[in-house]
């Protein structure tokens, strides 16, 4: 009845032309000052955000760097229904409600993510710096026909700063004063010649140490970052453009952030152990932990990216050319246990993709635009997994000593042809539609030994299978324009990620011998209707946008643990219904106000199989329970945020700047049992921002405060492993932060 309410209200606000909401932040602090149009690629062509018939946010490099953003987990705090969760495998990224599990580390997006155009299948990438960035584009919703397979809950397009012809650059400083870090970052861009621009970026600093390991006395999980960029673009004429761009990024943490969030009930052995260790650990999450692993703790990332895109103009037509080759390396360790020494797990991980793309675009009356291309995509991912048992070192009476290892090998291969047509029918109705055919071979993987004591459910195995796949994607758009400032649009889109392989259980052969697993796992599917409208007002001061949406999710993958292993498998339905807001107003020549709001019903429609809750009954099996109308993980209900910024010059050629904003989520479970110990419970945190700096733009000193309130939230959680006597872990995110800054722009 919620959702039919708010449907209702939503159509009646978009039948009257009743501007509600808007659904961009602006590109950059300019724009969003001075009502420059926001040019966005969210159609795969350049268009203005107000008329792409698509829920789309961007978020802006210049906002990005106000706002001291390091990291690409941060980008989620300015858009609704978005989560992107720091876990203890990679990133969790989830758009209205739909994401890729944790469980199965070969697992694929459901958000699909690009950076310049080019495809990246592991979210790992995205855990180094951000880089000179021009601007982020969310798109959400299914995605499959304009981007690509993996895209059924949405995708996130970077886009970087391009050389230019005239020469500029900047310089930025910071220092934070709260844990100690710090950060240095720079661009220089430029002519060499008469048709050679050259852009060079570098970033380095470090995010300071904020855990307290209470065992060993030493503060942990501060971060140390590099990345580099080199473009060149070589504009021999007017017709033909080729960009060449180079770049390579590391990020390495050291420590860890998992704490207990409930150490045990009084009969658990482990847990006891855990109390009665002397350490005085926490028994719920907070900024201090006990840890006690064999080996350190880490979290490193390294990337480099090698990229040619070419653009050639021949009449109407633009033909261009993406090809890029991508190689990834990454690796975790972290302690399950706190100060005891009876499991650690280690898992490292290294891609390397080759990405083609090939399309030709050609004008359709003044708006419109017919768009053909060929995609091809050729991957290969190795992951091992390497789990350390002590048990004995706890005198825990378990067959569990020694070295459980797995490894995961897998390539793929995949050629994907697609089409676009918008076409104008009438001055005021624009129509389009989109089509992509995907077919995609993959070959994957499995081995696992043991060496030491374990149960007889661990049994070794060497598994190798093949799998085939050929996927259609299709959209279909409408837009009426009222005026060039009021527009409204209908869509049906569906998305489709690939099926895979299981790449990471110990109990693998065990449970296919038991009937209850399989080695691969089938594609799932998204199909969406979308009704929104777009509205600029004052002049083109304001800006209110809304969209709503229903999505059906077929075929679900899910990785979820059943109380004895991670089952891995296409074993639910689910729907994700909702609305999405925003509003952006100048008031005056000083004052600026806005926000952004989501409302997100997302439950099972079906799913056989799956856990028991956590308050279910003991005679609950797995088996034959069912999580239909249970709500998804990583979906909260209500997200949002607002803020209220003023700028008044203080002479003739300085300005004072204040900004303070808010973000609010309700609570997030991280598993389907619905544990309140296994969710983040809803929180609002508080930034500020002050700043002084000149109107033209040359230098700017500011201090920014993120979570002025030190709010202790979580970004997953899950039963400690083996421990059992309902134990708790969760990962801890960032404190309370406060940084000086200084940025030059020349």
């Amino acid at each position: 009845m919620k959702m039919e309410t708010l449907l209702c209200g939503g159509a009646m606000a978009l039948a009257l032309g009743t501007p509600a909401f808007a659904q961009e932040a602006a590109a950059d602090g300019a724009s969003a000052r001075d009502d420059q149009t926001i040019i966005v690629t969210a159609t795969r062509r350049e268009q203005t955000l107000q008329e792409v018939p698509i829920s789309v946010a961007v978020v802006g490099g210049k906002q990005l760097e106000e706002k001291g953003t390091l990291l690409f987990d941060d980008v989620a705090d300015s858009v609704p229904n978005l989560q992107i969760d720091r876990t203890n495998g990679n990133f969790a990224i989830t758009m209205r409600g739909l994401g890729a599990g944790t469980g199965n580390l070969s697992f694929e997006q459901s958000v699909g993510l690009f950076i310049d155009g080019v495809y990246l299948s592991r979210s790992r990438a995205f855990q180094n710096p951000l880089l000179d960035i021009q601007r982020v584009e969310i798109v959400r919703g299914p995605q499959g026909a304009l981007f690509g397979k993996n895209t059924n809950a949405g995708a996130i397009s970077v886009v970087t700063r391009r050389p230019t012809r005239e020469f500029e650059g900047f310089a930025r400083a910071s220092g934070e004063v709260e844990h100690g870090g710090w950060n240095l970052d720079g661009a220089v861009s430029g002519p060499v010649s008469d048709t050679i621009s050259v852009r060079l970026t570098g970033r380095a600093g470090a995010i300071g140490d904020y855990m307290k390991n209470t065992l060993t006395g030493r503060d942990e999980f501060g971060s140390r970052y590099e990345a580099v960029r080199g473009q060149i673009l070589w504009e021999p004429s007017d017709d033909f453009e080729a960009l060449v761009k180079v770049e390579h990024s590391s990020n390495r943490v050291d420590g860890g952030a998992l704490v207990f969030n409930y150490i045990g009930d009084a009969s658990c052995f482990l847990c006891n152990k855990v109390r009665n260790s002397g350490a005085n650990v926490p028994e719920y999450p907070s900024f201090r932990r006990a840890s006690a692993g064999t080996n350190p703790e880490y979290d490193d990332t390294k990337t480099t990216m090698a990229q040619l895109t070419m653009n050639l103009d021949a009449g109407d037509w633009r033909f261009t050319s993406v090809t890029a080759w991508q190689e990834l390396k990454g690796g975790v360790n972290m302690d399950y246990d706190g100060p005891l020494t009876f499991l650690e797990s280690d898992i490292t991980e290294q891609s390397n993709s080759l990405f083609q793309e090939v399309r030709a675009q050609h004008p359709i009356g003044d708006d419109g635009a017919f768009i053909a291309g060929l995609t091809y995509i050729d991957t290969d991912l190795h992951i091992q997994q390497a789990s350390t048992f002590n048990a004995a070192s706890a005198g825990f009476p378990a067959p569990l000593n020694g070295l459980s290892l797995r490894q995961f090998n897998q390539t793929g291969e995949s050629w994907s042809p697609f089409v676009s047509v918008e076409v104008p029918v009438s001055e005021r109705i624009m129509l389009s539609g989109s089509l992509r055919y995907s077919k995609e071979r993959r070959v994957g993987n499995a081995i696992s030994s043991n060496i030491g004591v374990f149960p007889p459910t661990y049994l070794p195995y060497d598994l190798t299978e093949t799998r085939k796949e050929s996927l259609w994607d299709y959209s279909a758009r409408i837009r009426y324009e009222f005026s060039r400032d009021a527009y409204v649009y209908l869509s049906y889109a569906t998305g489709t990620k690939g099926g895979g392989f299981v790449s990471n259980d110990a109990l693998l052969l065990f449970n296919i011998q038991s009937g209850v697993a399989t080695f691969q796992y089938d594609s799932e599917r998204a199909r969406s209707w979308e009704l929104g409208g777009k509205f600029r007002f004052l002049g083109g001061k304001g800006q209110f946008n809304v969209a709503l949406f229903r999505t059906n999710f077929a075929d679900l993958q899910v990785s979820e643990y059943n109380g004895t292993a991670f089952i891995t498998g296409n074993a639910a339905s689910a729907i994700a219904q909702g609305v999405e807001m925003d509003a952006n107003i100048g008031l005056g020549d000083h004052w600026r106000v806005g926000g952004s709001f989501g409302y997100l019903d997302a439950h099972y429609k079906d799913y056989p199989g799956g856990a028991c809750l956590y308050n279910a009954p003991a005679t609950c099996n797995p088996r034959t329970n069912n999580l239909a109308g249970v709500r998804l993980v990583r979906a909260p209900e209500w997200t949002g945020n607002a803020f209220i910024e003023a700028k008044y010059p203080v002479s003739g050629s300085l300005y004072v700047l204040g900004n303070v904003s808010a973000n609010y989520q309700s609570r997030s479970f991280f598993q389907p049992d619905m544990s309140p110990l296994n969710s983040q419970p809803a929180f609002t945190k508080y930034d500020a921002r002050l700043a002084v700096g000149r109107e033209d733009g040359r230098w700017e000193l500011a201090l920014v405060g993120r979570n002025l309130t030190n709010k202790v939230t979580t970004s997953q959680g899950f039963n400690t492993p083996v421990f059992g006597g309902n134990s708790h872990m969760a990962l801890v995110g960032s404190p309370r932060t406060v940084t000086l800054q200084l940025s030059l722009d020349f």
